[in-house]
């Protein structure tokens, strides 16, 4: 019951191949759909009326608007009853679980976010169960109508036996394929921001391209990134952007290189180095904002920031430089239509827009339109919960399609 992530996703049937598109492109004419994928009308026209038949597309019976100007028969568009299917989302880690049930378009229907306990994080197979169960209860949503539980891990999946290959030993107990036995329900499970990619890909496409990378700064940092519409795959260290070297001579890493990227711009690195300074400089700002170093939170570091202590500002500036460049790096090496960041520490206007300058400096030698399509995103804490969501339905549901 379970589906394994990752390879064969690129095969898809003729079916699996115009459902997406219509997904991607909607509203979408039948003459689009043949000529975009270079398949007979007769062979598009049989597969629509199978999908309409099923009740999982619309015929809208709309006019497009260069159409309204001219007289003849009306352009019969298609697009996604997002009714007709309901997918479970879910996001696990240390600071919270998250639950979400959402249509086909991405709306969310149910919720559930909360802190875990220990007890919760070492059986955490028998906490998604519990949180999926009681999200499609309290939605009213028959669990018939929902295709699968889509898994977004602090993490990589191995799917030959459904752990979870992390560094951390508090995942030991999450296995996807026995989750799918228990649930009854089929299981896709990816990396929490691969997931978040998907997230884009799938319910934002009207601004989405094919072709885009997606970074995401937290804890740690990672890059996700989609090619010809499909998630790019690879060992387990594919994506670990934050594990890349910025400074040979910088602060050893926990994964026991010298002067990785995380060391200087993630947020538990950072909060580590604000934290001793606390100690060491009794003339800081911080002592103003917080009674003892446990106290300080990301918060407190940014508004220490827009104060203008010296040397937050310096471990912050830090962080944007060593960031831009590896930014810039991806966006020359790559040339993704569109870069996507992610972060809540960026969310602050005076970070952001240093980060903003700082990459498009590193950036100089390029046409105007490379350094426009970096975009810092609006930070969303349930964004992966969706992702994993967006995941389910394209690998269990669209991809699986006859």
């Amino acid at each position: 019951m379970y589906i394994e992530t990752g390879e064969g996703f690129d095969r898809f049937t003729t079916s699996s191949r115009i459902l997406r598109y219509i997904f991607r492109n909607q509203p979408v004419s039948r003459s689009e759909i043949a000529k975009q994928l270079g398949l007979s009308p007769a062979m598009v026209t049989t597969v629509i009326s199978s999908l309409i038949e099923d009740n999982i597309i619309n015929d809208l019976e709309k006019t497009a608007e260069n159409d309204c100007k001219t007289s003849g028969r009306k352009r019969s568009l298609l697009g996604i009853r997002a009714e007709a299917r309901y997918s479970a989302g879910v996001e696990v880690g240390m600071g919270h679980f998250r639950f979400c049930l959402t249509d086909l378009s991405g709306a969310i229907l149910e919720q559930i976010s909360y802190v875990p306990n220990h007890q919760q994080i070492y059986n955490v197979n028998t906490a998604i169960e519990q949180g999926v169960q009681k999200l499609i209860n309290d939605s009213g949503v028959p669990k018939e109508q929902v295709i699968g539980v889509g898994i977004a891990l602090p993490g990589h999946l191995d799917p030959q036996d459904g752990h979870m290959v992390t560094l951390s030993s508090n995942w030991t107990n999450f296995n996807a394929h026995a989750l799918a036995e228990s649930l009854c329900m089929k299981v896709a499970a990816e990396n929490n921001v691969r997931s978040m990619a998907y997230q884009k890909y799938l319910f934002n496409y009207k601004t989405c391209p094919e072709n885009f990378v997606f970074i995401h700064v937290g804890v740690g940092i990672f890059c996700a990134s989609f090619t010809s519409g499909q998630l790019a795959q690879g060992s387990y260290i594919s994506g670990e952007i934050g594990h890349t070297i910025s400074n040979p001579e910088g602060p050893r890493c926990e994964c026991g290189k010298n002067g990785c990227l995380q060391t200087y711009a993630s947020e538990s690195w950072i909060m580590q180095k604000i934290r001793i300074l606390y100690d060491a400089a009794p003339h800081s700002l911080l002592h103003g904002l917080a009674s003892c170093a446990d106290d300080i939170t990301l918060d407190t570091v940014l508004t220490a920031y827009s104060l203008g202590d010296e040397t937050v500002t310096r471990i912050l500036q830090e962080a944007v430089r060593y960031l831009g460049i590896a930014i810039a790096n991806i966006s020359i090496i790559m040339n993704p239509q569109k870069l996507y960041l992610h972060s809540c520490m960026f969310q602050h206007r005076l970070l952001r827009d240093e980060l903003q300058r700082y990459t498009e400096s590193q950036l100089t030698f390029l046409d105007k339109h490379c350094t426009e399509e970096i975009n810092i995103l609006d930070y969303d804490s349930s964004r992966a919960a969706t992702g994993a969501a967006a995941l389910a339905i394209d690998r269990l549901f669209i991809c699986r399609q006859p």
